[in-house]
């Protein structure tokens, strides 16, 4: 059994995903899907500590997950860290900041050690 902490990530682009899951992989179990319905059934098994989702996901995007996860008592405290390619499609950055359990909002940009940085410190703080 992997004691390290689960983090699953919710990518549609497969370069981004694996350059976050090979990142990541190094101090967390690391789970990859494509979109918020796979995101939803790895949180459901259990032992999630932290989810990293795209805003824009085919079928049911990161927003729609969130609001799933959300209602799920047992999945509203699990901590989710947004990623967007660009300004927000479809959603205002308001919109998404309004669940509590979004703890952080990033961009597709940002180089991966300060993505790492910012999962550590979510982990840290919960």
């Amino acid at each position: 059994m992997d004691a390290r902490p689960k983090i699953v990530i919710l990518e549609s682009d497969e370069m981004f995903a694996a350059l976050l899951a090979e990142t990541l992989g190094d101090h967390y179990n690391v789970a990859v899907g494509s979109n918020g319905l796979q995101g939803i059934a790895m949180c459901l098994e259990g032992g999630v500590a932290a989810v990293v989702t795209e805003v824009d996901l085919p079928d049911f995007d990161g927003v729609q997950m969130v609001t799933e996860l959300s209602k799920n008592p047992v999945l509203s405290s699990i901590p989710v860290l947004v990623i967007t390619a660009t300004d927000f499609i479809g959603y205002s950055r308001a919109e998404v900041e309004r669940f509590a359990q979004v703890r952080g909002i990033f961009y597709k940009s940002e180089v991966a050690a300060v993505i790492v940085e910012k999962v550590r410190g979510v982990l840290q703080a919960a």
